[in-house]
């Protein structure tokens, strides 16, 4: 089967399926997916498939803005962890896509693999299948190491905010790395801390540098797609630059200017909206099948141990999407935070929590809605003003 292959160097969900053991041979994996269309995660280690698909979940959260992901794809990303002694491949972990946009990561696993390598794995896994649903199966599909290591780092600096000020201070004396070197850094080079680091700011760059949500989407798609960098670039963000010089100018201008910015990391309206949405999904496996369910649906079950263990992770993953919610999301996440505090209280308890809690998040997204119109009017308004031509169309 054809395969287009790339090298790499370098909050659960309650539905479980138990692929039990045979009667005699080796045991077989246990399946978890962090929601349909996400990540499917299988392992013979079960506390490792649970850390992973952990992981997955985050990913997808804190990921989903700066990709463009869809709510969820046609198939996962299906990612199998094989045991370090059955591992014969000389890189840590591969991607694959298959004829019919089947996109599997296989990742060396033991106790001791470093979770850097597991976020790596599952981001490429993730941009390639943005590239899939995107672009379909092409031997031109690419997933630059820049980006890749980008998208790591953003991951790790939105989960522990601390992290973002750890990054300010290591490039507080640093030069930044050239543009041309990070957008052209190639899979099999050296991986030197300057050009990581450097990744994650040339992505929150780009995205602020986007007037319009288009621009950066333009140019994620056009890399995903295999187009060169340069050329990717120029079309996505017209009059930016004339020349390399200025492209370069632009560029070191933005990384001062972000790196400078002392404000507390703090994730957009959408990106609350999401993060919350998915803290408040569960996924159900009942009768053979998958089934949704609210936070205020899960409550009503505490009792079961799964649940209650359940509850207890998506506690800790609140607590730390919390600081950087968005201000319109601000009180929803709280009365979100109430729910999740509320296992022992009574079903009118419940009940009126959750009342408000939707009160709270109809407030924040009509916020969120009328914020973006307002934003949308000046946008237009402005490319008016520089063009009054548009009138007459």
């Amino acid at each position: 089967m054809k395969r287009v292959r790339l090298l790499a160097l370098g909050l659960a969900a309650l539905a479980v399926t138990w692929v039990g053991p045979a009667a005699s041979g080796p045991p077989l994996p246990v399946l978890f997916q962090s929601a349909p269309g996400r990540f499917e995660v299988a392992a013979v280690d079960v506390g490792g498939a649970q850390r992973v698909v952990a992981q997955a979940t985050e990913a997808w959260q804190l990921l989903a803005g700066p990709l463009a992901l869809p709510e969820a794809f046609p198939s996962p990303v299906f990612v199998r962890l094989i045991p370090s002694k059955e591992w014969t491949e000389p890189a840590p972990f591969r991607v694959f896509v298959e004829v019919g946009g089947v996109v599997s990561v296989r990742v060396r696993w033991a106790e001791a693999t470093p979770e850097i390598l597991v976020r790596r794995a599952l981001v490429q896994g993730l941009l390639m299948r943005q590239a899939v649903a995107r672009h379909g199966v092409s031997e031109r599909l690419a997933a630059p190491l820049w980006l890749e290591q980008a998208c790591v780092g953003w991951w790790r600096t939105r989960a522990e905010p601390a992290l973002l000020d750890a990054l300010k201070q290591s490039t507080a004396h640093r030069v930044p790395p050239a543009l041309d070197q990070l957008l052209n850094w190639r899979r099999g080079e050296a991986e030197p801390v300057e050009l990581s680091e450097g990744a994650v700011w040339l992505l929150a760059f780009l995205r602020s540098e986007s007037g319009r949500p288009q621009e950066w989407s333009t140019f994620l798609q056009r890399l995903l797609g295999g187009e060169a960098p340069d050329a990717a670039l120029a079309a996505a963000f017209p009059a930016r630059f004339e020349n390399t010089r200025e492209r370069e100018l632009w560029w070191q201008t933005g990384w001062h200017h972000l790196r400078r910015v002392r404000t507390l990391p703090g994730l957009e309206a959408a990106e609350s909206r999401v993060d919350l949405a998915d803290l408040g999904r569960f996924v159900v496996l009942r009768d053979g099948r998958e089934v949704v369910m609210t936070l205020r649906d899960v409550l009503g079950q505490v009792g079961e141990p799964a649940v209650a263990e359940e509850l207890t992770k998506r506690a800790t993953a609140f607590n730390r999407v919390l600081p950087a919610v968005h201000p319109f999301y601000r009180n929803a996440a709280l009365s979100f935070g109430e729910l999740l505090a509320a296992r022992d209280k009574s079903a009118k308890r419940h009940a009126a929590l959750w009342a408000a809690f939707e009160a709270d998040w109809r407030d924040a997204y009509e916020l969120e809605k009328a914020s973006a119109g307002a934003l949308e009017a000046i946008e237009l308004g402005r490319s008016l003003s520089s063009n009054p031509n548009l009138l007459l169309r």
